[in-house]
């Protein structure tokens, strides 16, 4: 594959990084507001989730671009943060 076809690649794979995050967004806000109001723990966490799977698209948008740049293997100090938070929070979601 050559190289404009590595660039469409990221490309595509940026943007699709971008709709998971707005998406999420959506669908914590909305779903954790209707199992607030319904009093349903299920949906409520639902929307809990969302929000674990915005920060792991965020680092996962963060590594596209930082690939894209400079092409680097090593993960950056923003990237170790992102998946230690979503790791975490995962935990907290479960034990919740």
């Amino acid at each position: 594959m050559g190289e404009k076809g590595i660039k469409d690649l990221y490309g595509k794979a940026h943007l699709l990084a971008v709709i998971t995050i707005i998406y999420n967004l959506v669908e914590g806000v909305a779903s954790m507001g209707l199992g607030a109001a319904d009093e349903t723990l299920a949906l409520f966490g639902f929307g809990v989730d969302s929000f674990i799977e915005v920060i792991s698209a965020v680092g996962v948008w963060h590594m596209l671009g930082r690939i894209r740049i400079n092409g680097e293997e090593e993960r950056d100090r923003f990237e170790q943060t992102a998946l230690r938070i979503t790791g975490g929070a995962f935990y907290i979601l479960t034990a919740g």
